[in-house]
């Protein structure tokens, strides 16, 4: 990260996730489409009823912890398209 050091948010959704993820260099491109798509699909999706992280609901949208997001993205490069 760059200085100033680059601070994280707390939580994320699944458009700002997507940015983010794309902004630390984690994948090269993703949409929210395609990380809602990951979500309803991918069997290690932790987040939502009975995984180990809840999401919440924030103004309509699904608000989600952003570090146990990024750590999805970072274990698992296939489920957005990178490199395994």
């Amino acid at each position: 990260m760059s200085a100033p050091e680059h601070r994280l948010p707390p939580a994320v959704t699944y458009q700002s996730g997507a940015q983010l993820l794309v902004q630390l260099g984690i994948v090269e491109h993703i949409t929210h489409q395609g990380i809602r798509y990951i979500a309803a699909t991918h069997p290690d999706w932790p987040f939502g009823e009975g995984r180990p992280y809840p999401y919440w609901e924030l103004a309509k949208a699904k608000v989600m912890e952003t570090e146990p997001f990024l750590a999805f993205f970072r274990e698992h490069p296939r489920a957005s398209g990178g490199e395994s």
